[in-house]
Order: C-alpha cells, then structure tokens, then sequence
C-alpha cells in the first residue's frame, strides 16, 4: 500500500474530523447495556450537573490488567509493535501504518469508523495469512482480554463492533473474534452478535438523538458518575416509580399504563386497584411503601421481629474484603470493624496478607467478653458466609468461628420483615440516609476502601489506612443509628 492510498484510508475512515460526542466508543458498550440513562444524560442533561467521582478501584484493575496482558503479548508475540502517538489522530495512523506494513502483531490498536460514528481501542491484532485484505495477502484479526470468568454480552457485543470496524478497515471481516478470559479462551462468532449489535447502535443513536429517554437505576446508584447525583436527585425528586423496591421494568409499565406515575399515585389509587394490575405480595408492597413515602414514616408490615432481643453487650460490625487483581493474589477480609455500643467507641482488627486473616477473626472472637449475653449485628448474610466458609477452612478456628455466627442477628432481615421503609431498597446506603445517616467521606466508597489498602500496603501512608478505617466505622454506625431511628420513630400502623 503506498502512502498516498495509506493517506486516503485514513480520511476515509475518519471522515475530514476527530471522534466527537457524536459517535460511539466501543468501551461504552456496558453503558449501552447496563446504564443507558447514563448515556442520555451525557446527551441532554444540564452540563453543570455533572459531578466527577473518580473510580479508584476501576482505575487500579485496569492498569493491573494492563500490565498482566502486555507482559503476556510479549511472550507470546516476541515480534510485536505497540501503538502509541502523540494524540488519537497519530495513534490511529500508526495503527494504519503498522497495519500497512504487515506487522505480525499490533497491540494497544485504535480503530475509527467514523462514517459510522464508531471508533475503539483493541488489545491485540494478529496477522494471518489465510485470506487477503486491502494491505495485501494477509489480513488482521482480533485478541481480546477479560478480566472474568465467562463472557458477558456487553464483552460479546463489544469485540463484535470492533470486528466490524475492523472490517471496513481492511475490507475483510474475519468470521470470529478470540477472547481471552480469566480462566478459558472462545473464539465469539462475529455472526451471532451481527443483529443485536445492529439494534443496540440504533437504540443509541435514540438516545443521542433525543427520541428515547431510558430508565434509570434505584437510588443511590441512579446512573454511572459523573451523573450518579443528578439521577438520584431527578428520581427521588420526580417520586419516581423507581423508588418502591420490588417493581421491575414491567411492572412499572403496567402502572404507568393504568395511570399510575409516581408514589403520590400508588398511594392514592389505593390497595384494591394496585391487586387489579399488579400480582401479590408487588401489589401490597408497593401500597404501603409508597404510604410510606407519603407520610415520611416507617409503616408497621408485620410485629415480632424488632429491635432485636436487647443484650447486656451489642457489637456492630462489618468486613471489608479484597478482591483478586492477579493470577498471583487471593481474595481475603483484610478488615473487620466493630462499632462497641456499650464502651461507645470503633475497635478494628487489620490483616495486611491472607496468611494474618484468621489472626483477625480470633481477635474478633477474644474480643467478644460473654458469649452467652452478647449480640453481634450485620447487614445482610455476608458475613456470616463468610465466617462458615473459613470455618471449613480452618478447622483449628472453626469452633471459634462457629461460636460467633451462633450469636449473630441480621438486621437487614429483622427491619425487612417489620417495616416498609420510605427508601428504594433494603440495602444500608439506602436506608440508613431515609432516616439522616450520612457517611463521612464522599471519595471512599467500598470499593474505594479497597484501593487505600491496596495503597497503604504499598506506601505506609497513614492517611490512606484513616480513610478505609471512618469508611468501615460509619457502615458500622450506620446500622446503630437506623436501628434508635427505628425505635423512636412515629411508626404508622394501617388494617391490612
């Protein structure tokens, strides 16, 4: 290929212009999927209200992953080159060039397709020489890597639009796409996604061009940053059907059928007609949620099941756990947190390697002073889980482990099971804040916490261990303070 035609590719493919707003990155294809309201906001919501919240834990997986998947493209691919340039415009055209010359492998590629308003970055071409393309007899097809166990249909759809990008790149489409996983390798058939990819391009193209507004998510997870707070604010202020647990998609399009938008609408069309277009137990919850709602206060579901039985000792606490960034680490609680309700003070056990794990458990058991007169709260059957399955583990600790879970009270179920709650979920980060809690720290969340320790191991900085430590003590709190709100509260009792 000479330059000349080289020079007419690349405007081509780019179309006189650089990616813009307009076009779609293939990295967004889980957004597409899984958070479409993010997408209509970075289209049409007010640009101010978009609040950055850098995601810590995302940001450090994808540079492990980096550096794992390049170390292995090395190895395996003695001979290839690495794209890289000044900006986007150059990278691509040293993907061209690359492309051009024949290379055997290129990695780090970028590929535009801007006459279709799609471009992409890709781990790795392969060069094979069993059909031609436009830069010779050879052609280029796909490696892609995934940090997972099996392949999802955003990675399918993801890597299928980058097949075809590659396509209009080359004039060759390959039949199939190579993706590496976590633990096994598939060759994803370019055919089988061709329509759903077709659909989900068009559906955003909707969106870009304001003829359709998805749905958001609950609260507090509305949408994606940098529109997370602005779709939580737009939901819970519009007393959106999102708001009542328990509803999905369809259900809530039965009541908007039926003239039913909001909560202040549940509430008024009364049980009898909710029991006409909604099935039980959907009817009743969403009912006496949304009175709930409207009265700003618990309402009785059913007595017997809280405040738990009151203790002479009552402990609070919470895990914090690693996730595996590598083939080399294991996933371990690094962290156990303990909000002590009767010495009115946080008390936490820190394990910096998988092997001081079950030393932070025996600690949590030694702190325990009566067995028979204390009670340990959590928030969800995680914990729990937890400790049985290191108790199969560690059979020298599994007494001990054993003796905790005995004396452990879910609170999330004693609270489920008593109350209808004005909050979207039963989750603690959305109950709790229905009553006033609010966490100290906005830029350490639980993933978060997880990068701080990562980092604090790394670099012995204080700060950062201070941060996952208030980060734990308020999940702590957090489940003491819902419960006295709980206690206190003008509870409203209405005849089923």
């Amino acid at each position: 290929m000479t330059d000349n035609e080289l020079q007419d590719l690349f405007q081509f493919l780019s179309a006189g212009r650089t990616p813009g707003k307009q076009d779609f990155n293939a990295s967004k294809m889980f957004s597409l999927l899984e958070d479409p309201f993010s997408i209509w906001c970075s289209f049409h919501a007010p640009k101010e209200e978009a609040v950055p919240e850098p995601n810590r834990y995302e940001s450090l997986k994808i540079r492990t992953d980096r550096n794992a998947r390049d170390q292995w493209i090395k190895a395996e691919f003695p001979g290839v080159v690495f794209v890289s340039g000044e900006d986007e415009t150059a990278r691509f055209k040293n993907t061209l060039s690359a492309m051009a010359r024949g290379e055997s492998a290129i990695a780090n590629a970028l590929l535009w397709n801007l006459p279709e308003n799609t471009y992409g970055s890709l781990n790795l071409l392969v060069r094979s020489d069993a059909a031609p393309s436009l830069f010779g007899p050879y052609h280029y097809h796909i490696f892609q890597f995934k940090r997972a166990h099996d392949l999802k249909e955003h990675y399918a759809l993801q890597v299928s639009l980058l097949n075809h990008m590659l396509g209009k790149t080359q004039r060759y489409t390959p039949a199939q796409m190579r993706v590496f996983l976590k633990d096994r390798t598939l060759d994803v058939t370019y055919q089988d996604h061709q329509e759903r990819l077709e659909r989900e391009l068009a559906f955003w193209r909707s969106i870009r061009d304001g003829l359709a507004k998805p749905e958001a998510h609950k609260p507090p997870k509305a949408a994606s940053a940098p529109w997370r707070v602005y779709a939580n604010k737009v939901v819970a202020q519009s007393k959106d059907l999102l708001m009542l647990p328990g509803l999905n998609t369809e259900m809530r399009q039965c009541l908007k059928i039926n003239g039913i938008f909001n909560t202040d609408d549940v509430a008024r069309a009364g049980l009898e007609k909710l029991r006409g277009i909604l099935e039980e137990p959907h009817a009743t919850d969403s009912y006496y949620n949304a009175l709930a709602y409207l009265h700003h206060k618990p309402v009785l579901r059913e007595e017997g099941h809280f405040p738990p039985p009151a203790k002479k000792y009552n402990l609070y606490f919470d895990f914090e756990a690693t996730e595996t960034f590598t083939k080399d680490n294991v996933s371990f609680v690094y962290l156990i947190g303990i909000w002590d309700k009767e010495a009115d003070k946080y008390v936490s056990f820190v394990a910096k390697t998988p092997e001081e794990e079950i030393k932070i458990f025996e600690q949590f058991y030694d702190y325990v002073r009566d067995f028979s007169d204390t009670a340990l709260y959590h928030w969800t059957e995680y914990e729990v889980k937890k400790m049985k399955n290191l108790a199969a583990k560690n059979p020298q600790d599994a007494e001990k482990l054993k003796a905790l879970c005995n004396i452990c009270f879910d609170l999330k179920v004693a609270v489920n099971k008593q109350f209808y709650l004005p909050a979207p979920s039963f989750s603690l980060k959305a109950a709790a804040p229905a009553f006033g809690f609010n966490w100290r720290q906005d830029d350490c969340g639980a993933m978060d916490s997880m990068v701080y320790f990562t980092n604090w191991l790394k670099t012995g900085n204080d700060e950062l261990l201070k941060k996952v430590l208030m980060y734990n003590e308020d999940d702590c709190k957090a489940m003491l303070d819902l419960e006295n709100k709980l206690k206190a509260a003008d509870v409203l009792h209405f005849k089923k």
